[in-house]
């Protein structure tokens, strides 16, 4: 018997994807990269970079590679941005924890779809929010705009590696 099957009589969390809201600043305001899914797995909505993180991999690092195979892109800075998604799993039986990122791109950054989307779009935060289903990547792209767009991006929660190429 296992945590999951429900024999233990509780439910375990796990954290085994990231979720990263890509962003450019224009005349102080961001614009978010949202893409519409086309792959099975919540079809047709539009959603910000997300994917599992692989075996040996950081969270950031996931971050990274997802930003990279999804869209192209290569992420100028890269913020935690010290939220967590959460959702219940219920195929897998577990509540999943989700770090959040802030990737920052140039303003003439070329998006190049992976075969997981049909389309993307750069909007403003308040049509990014209206965009987006669940209420906990509204409230990501809202605090996003507040905290690390239209001010200062707090230095504490930039991630430091060396990650570009």
């Amino acid at each position: 018997m296992s945590e999951r099957d429900g024999s233990t009589g509780r439910i375990p969390i796990e954290s085994f994807v990231v979720s990263v809201y890509v962003c450019k600043k224009e005349d102080d305001r961001g614009r978010y990269l949202l893409l519409k899914r086309k792959s099975k797995y919540m079809y047709g909505l539009w959603q910000q970079v997300s994917g599992k993180i692989k075996k040996g991999e950081t969270g950031w690092q996931a971050a990274i590679r997802e930003i990279k195979e999804e869209t192209g892109l290569v992420p100028e800075s890269l913020y935690s941005a010290d939220v967590v998604e959460s959702f219940y799993e219920a195929n897998q039986n577990c509540v999943n924890i989700i770090p959040v990122f802030v990737a920052f791109v140039g303003g003439d950054s070329k998006v190049v779809l992976s075969s997981e989307h049909s389309e993307y779009k750069w909007l403003a935060a308040e049509e990014a929010i209206e965009h987006v289903s669940f209420p906990l990547q509204k409230m990501a792209i809202d605090l996003i705009e507040k905290q690390f767009v239209r001010r200062n991006p707090p230095e504490e929660l930039k991630i430091n590696r060396g990650f570009s190429t």
